[in-house]
């Protein structure tokens, strides 16, 4: 990050099997945010359940892939004491969308 280089973050930490928009997400992935103030893009993969199940793990099937990239969360000036904060507020906003974009797990 310090050099400017991009990295991706997947904070449920694996497959999400549990019929709700989200799991719940791991809290040092926000830390990392903060202590670099380096500004949140959450991204949505609506379709990656229906392209790769968990059940197929090695195998992908065709089909529409659609991403979407959300507005940035800024860190700007929050702390170590805000990360649970921030990491409720990633959380309700990518929730929040996955439902209005219809995610293909949430039938």
């Amino acid at each position: 990050l310090r050099k400017g280089i991009s990295i991706l973050i997947f904070p449920e930490g694996t497959f999400n099997e549990t019929g709700n928009a989200l799991k719940s997400f791991f809290v040092c992935f926000f830390r990392i945010a903060i202590e670099t103030q380096t500004p949140i893009k959450p991204v949505l993969f609506l379709d990656g359940y229906d392209r790769m199940h968990y059940k197929s793990l090695f195998s992908l099937n065709p089909g529409r892939s659609r991403s979407v990239f959300l507005d940035e969360i800024a860190v700007e000036g929050l702390t170590l004491n805000d990360v649970e904060t921030l990491k409720q507020k990633v959380f309700d906003i990518m929730g929040k969308k996955l439902r209005h974009y219809k995610a293909g797990w949430l039938h």
